[in-house]
């Protein structure tokens, strides 16, 4: 039931807007020496142009800011949200639903909305309309209404505020990127015309870029839809990579196989337990009841005990499902009041009735009273196929399931082992979202050094963990037209110390030269691209002007962790970038030196809320999708393990029942407490031997095409098959043991009364 919530959640995501199906997003597919880059930044005179040429197909096309944070100040209450300024028909974009007050599309420049949230935030139960909030502290905007917040599954969840392009490019001084073809540092969406597919659309504007710029990587532009945003996040070489397909598929047969295998043990049980009720079967066929009416009852108490087993999950599940939030990072609700919820109920309980109760249903219905009243019911081999067959079925999903996770989590160390080329511990980030941190490098810089709590501080124009620019305005002796374009991060001298990066030739940046506001520092995958044998004090060119190469760094992982590192050019600057990194004493607790620092950064902005992005943390947050899908696959393995336990232990309980004459001769006989515990395991050893046999190539199908969607990758050891049946073994023995050594230890006069 959990999992069928969770599968609704991940389907439904995004479908909060009325129009979804006509949402989209403009992508590229830019060709690198084979190599297909897809990309969604793109400029502004690009979203002008398709209004222009194209009005018929599109209903809207809006270039928008990326949802990054801005400090919100209120009188003296100020809060850090993310927010979207967008350019006419955003609104329509997000489906925003208006709350308070009467906005008027497009909103003028410095009219701002908030979510309602936000609002509560800043104003309690106050009135927000017409009210002041200054962005960065700096730009006053006027409140002119209130929106619903977006739902949890919704792309944009985190919008706390809208605002105009206009707005932005003022607030920024940013308002030539309005002509520049080449500043492409904007999303584009679209609203689709009615009757236009997102097909027709993409056909018909992909060469827009390449006849406006001559773009020599041969830009393709198409349409992202917005149903398409969560199940299939991301492109590789210009496909699309179905991630949350995967998970929803993969999680959903999890699911299914998990009621299989309660449902196994149901039938399992009810057969092997045949003897219990082939008198009552004898004696009501002997007094005139059909084999219909027989079929009927066991119909009938399989239907009783599936509808007290919903009514048990639906408590469990409402029981467990905080826990369940915070294992898969969800925020679902128990949906008491939706019919489709009680429709899938039944349906699947009605489904389950048929399959668990079948089997048994026909089974017993057969026995003929004659044989059964002489007490000559005997089990069939089929029969005694089909029950092993159910044994080794069940425990070969279970050993799927163990290897799948082992595989998941050894992917997650062996990328998070991985040399990232800088040292995350005690690495600090800021985002100068106010102007008072701005302007005061060096007086900060020291300040901070004589706090006691840092070691070297830098300033960087964008996180350590991400990439926000790339550029093709770079010339090299050997550049191809088709060379990718290249990284670039412009940091000030103290960034390599900061981060403790590897220098492998040359040198780091240095103050004492001049000349390194005109040097650049490359990575390894950037001298690769570039064919420099010899790369120190080599020169490149950037828009023209001579660059010179004054060291090599060893390649830094900032983005994906699974993927190949990019060619990077990192530049050098003096001062004033808008993140401030920081390398934190590591003789101090984290408390202690963020107390210290704090303290330093409240001299130049009494009022600033500040907010730290810790290196390592962030870098974990990368594993999100893996870490959530090992979670799961690790709790289900566990529940399908002890599921198949329990089937195992009620067959181990019945097997020893039969045998108990058997058991009583033999020790009798001389036969030892070892030698009986042997006989009664030996069968059950062979099934799960054979379920390891049926489990192992089916895991490695799946687990192998799982691992190869991501470039950097584990291998599948085959210690982790040897681990895994032998942890199936074990459980399995120690399931079995418990009914063998106690029929063993049974007193033989006991085991031998007639009945």
């Amino acid at each position: 039931m959990l999992i069928g919530l969770w599968i609704y959640d991940e389907l439904s995501f995004d479908k909060y807007h009325s129009e979804h199906e006509r949402i989209a997003l403009l992508q590229k597919n830019r060709s690198f020496n084979g190599n297909i880059i897809t990309e969604q930044s793109m400029s502004i005179p690009l979203a002008a142009k398709l209004r222009e040429s194209y009005g018929n197909y599109f209903e809207e096309v809006v270039a928008s800011s990326y949802g990054g944070e801005k400090s919100l100040t209120v009188n003296d209450k100020t809060i850090t949200k993310r927010g979207l300024f967008m350019e006419t028909g955003g609104e329509k974009i997000l489906d925003l639903k208006i709350l308070e007050g009467s906005p008027k599309f497009p909103l003028a420049p410095f009219e701002i909305l908030i979510s309602d949230k936000t609002k509560e935030a800043l104003f309690e139960n106050k009135n927000a309309i017409n009210q002041t909030v200054h962005l960065d502290k700096n730009t006053p905007f006027k409140i002119v209404g209130v929106f619903k917040s977006l739902p949890q599954n919704a792309t944009y969840r985190s919008t706390s505020f809208y605002s105009s392009m206009d707005s932005y490019l003022q607030k920024e001084d940013w308002l030539d990127a309005k002509k520049l073809w080449d500043e492409n540092s904007f999303p584009i969406y679209v609203k689709l015309a009615k009757n236009v597919s997102a097909e027709q659309a993409s056909a018909l504007i992909k060469d827009e870029i390449f006849k406006a710029t001559q773009d020599p990587s041969k830009p393709a532009l198409f349409l992202y839809p917005m149903d398409s945003w969560h199940l299939y996040p991301e492109y590789k070489n210009g496909l699309p990579v179905s991630t949350g397909k995967d998970n929803i598929l993969i999680f959903g047969l999890i699911g299914i196989l998990t009621i299989l295998l309660a449902a196994i043990n149901f039938m399992n049980l009810s057969t092997a337990r045949s003897e219990k009720r082939a008198k009552e079967i004898g004696v009501r066929k002997a007094i005139g009841s059909g084999r219909g009416q027989i079929i009927g009852q066991f119909y009938a108490e399989t239907l009783l005990t599936i509808l007290l087993s919903a009514l048990l999950a639906i408590l469990l599940a409402q029981i467990a499902l905080p826990f369940f939030n915070e294992l898969a990072e969800k925020q679902i609700d128990f949906p008491w009041k939706n019919p489709v919820f009680w429709l899938a109920n039944m349906l699947f309980s009605g489904l389950l009735i048929l399959f668990a109760g079948s089997y048994p249903a026909l089974y017993l219905s057969s026995f003929q009273p004659i044989k059964v009243l002489k007490g000559k019911v005997q089990s069939s081999s089929f029969e005694l196929f089909s029950r092993k067959g159910l044994v080794i079925f069940q425990f070969s999903i279970s050993i799927v399931l163990i290897i799948s996770t082992t595989v998941v989590y050894k992917q997650i160390q062996f990328t998070k082992n991985r040399p990232l080329g800088y040292d995350t511990k005690g690495l600090v980030q800021i985002r100068k979202n106010n102007e008072e941190l701005r302007g005061h490098f060096y007086a900060m810089r020291q300040d901070l050094l004589n706090s006691g709590a840092v070691v070297e501080m830098a300033e960087t124009n964008s996180p350590m963990s991400e990439t926000w620019h790339y550029s093709s305005h770079y010339t090299w002796p050997t550049k191809t037209a088709t060379a990718e374009d290249l990284v670039t991060l412009r940091v000030t001298p103290e960034f390599g110390k900061t981060i403790d990066w590897k220098v492998m030739t040359g040198r780091d940046f240095s103050r004492t030269f001049s000349s390194d506001t005109s040097s650049v520092i490359l990575n390894e995958a950037a001298v690769k691209l570039m064919g420099l044998k010899n790369p120190i004090n080599q020169v490149i060119r950037k828009d023209g002007k001579p660059l010179t190469v004054v060291g090599v760094v060893k390649n830094i992982v900032m983005d994906s962790p699974f993927d190949p590192v990019r060619p990077t050019v990192f530049e050098m600057i003096k001062a004033n970038a808008p993140f401030i990194t920081i390398k934190l004493k590591p003789e101090l607790s984290a408390a202690e030196s963020i107390a210290k620092m704090e303290k330093v950064l409240k001299t130049y902005d009494p009022a600033g809320n500040f907010n730290y992005l810790f290196a390592d943390r962030d870098f974990n947050k990368k594993f999100f999708r893996e870490k959530r899908m090992s979670s799961l696959i690790s709790l289900f393995a566990i529940l399908a393990i002890f599921i198949s336990c329990l089937g195992l232990f009620g067959l181990a309980s019945f097997v020893a029942e039969q045998r108990t004459k058997e058991i009583g001769i033999r020790k009798v006989l001389g036969a030892s407490v070892a030698n009986l515990w042997q006989l009664l395991s030996k069968d059950f050893v062979v099934l799960i031997l054979i379920s390891c046999l049926v489990a192992a190539p089916i895991a490695y199908y799946f687990m192998n095409n799982w691992l190869q969607k991501y470039t950097y990758r584990t291998e599948i050891s085959w210690w982790i098959f040897v681990a895994s049946g032998a942890g199936a073994l074990l459980i399995t023995l120690l399931t079995v043991s418990y009914q063998s050594i106690k029929a063993a230890l049974m007193n033989p006069v006991k085991s031998l009364k007639t009945e």
